[in-house]
Formats: structure tokens, sequence, C-alpha cells
């Protein structure tokens, strides 16, 4: 996690921007579309887009990569001659038994969808709480999250589950939570009138 540490000051001086800088620099401006997207709750809709709507499209786009992938190793893996292919390619074997290159492939796909699910409820809270008083950092951070949980899940299909991290935007679904725990702290601190 210590890769995390130079991003700190960014996602502090993000929400100060947001919450300090912001408001009063759109309070002298005429009423514009550009008001009305900063302005607040409004701009929750966004976060409401992006991090509940899209992202949950985009985890149903995984979890078909996972039904292609079952289908396609399935039947290489009883071209190959494997014993049980079909058996053990089958539902609801959430994972496939054996060292086959063919198993190993289907579980690296099926692995990089499970561990989106996984941390999926968290980043989902954390969006909705810190999304309230930081929609804008928020929202960004649901396209992050996206981007990165994309680059993760196809390094991990290559099949050799080190290539996780090998896209630089990999290590993004760390920051997207971390950041997104900021945020929510942040709200709540802001409800409770401490900042």
């Amino acid at each position: 996690m210590s890769f995390l540490l130079p991003f700190l000051p960014v996602g502090i001086a993000a929400m100060y921007v947001e919450h300090s800088v912001l408001p009063s620099f759109v309070a002298g401006l005429p009423p514009s579309l550009l008001q009305k997207v900063l302005s607040q709750p409004r701009s929750y809709g966004l976060v409401i887009i992006v991090n509940v709507i899209a992202t949950g499209f985009f985890l149903a786009g995984l979890g078909m990569k996972v039904g292609k992938s079952r289908a396609l190793f399935r039947d290489k893996a009883i071209k190959d001659g494997e014993k049980d292919a079909e058996e053990r390619f089958m539902l609801p074997n959430l994972y496939v038994e054996g060292n086959t290159p063919n198993a190993k492939k289907f579980n690296c796909v099926q692995r990089g969808h499970q561990q989106a699910l996984e941390t999926y409820p968290q980043f989902l809270a954390l969006s909705l709480c810190g999304g309230y008083r930081f929609p804008l950092l928020t929202t960004a951070l649901g396209l992050l999250w996206m981007y990165a949980r994309g680059k993760w899940a196809e390094g991990y299909a290559s099949g050799d589950p080190a290539s996780r991290y090998e896209h630089w935007a990999s290590k993004g679904i760390w920051v997207a939570l971390i950041f997104a725990s900021m945020a929510a702290l942040g709200t709540a601190l802001s409800i409770m009138e401490v900042i």
C-alpha cells in the first residue's frame, strides 16, 4: 500500500478545492450551465450515473466475459481430451478444478470478475457517502475505478495472475477505493460540522 502515499496529498488537495475553492468560484458566476452542474446536490447525480449505474453495467460486462470464457475453455478442454472437461466447466462450479492450461486460463478470467465483486460493495457505499459532499472527485474516482478494474481484469485474464498489475492503471482500483474512503470521511466530518 506504500504506492498510495504519493497520491495522498493529491486526494487531500482535490477535496479541499472542491469543498473550499469551487463554491466561492461558482457563487461569483451568473446562473449558467456550469453553475447548475457544480451546485449541490445536482452534481450528486453524476455520482449516481457513473458510480452506481455505469459500474453496474461494467460489472455485468465482466460477468459476460466469464460466461464466454467458460464456453471457450470448456470446448478447448474437450478438444484437448481433458478428463471430465464438460463436468468440470459446468455451472454451478465457480472455478474449474485442475491445473490444466484451459482450467487455469478460465480460473484467471473468473478471478478477475470475482475480485471486482468482492470490493464493489465497499466502493459503492463509499461513493454514495463521499459523493454527497465531493461529487466531482467521487465521479472521477468512479471513472478511474472502472478503467483500472478493466485493465486489472485483462491482465489477470492473460493466464498469469502476476500480470494483473502490469498496466500502469491497475493500481488505480486501490487509489479509487482509498480516496473514496477519504471522501466519505470528509462527508461525515462535514455533517458533524468538524470541517
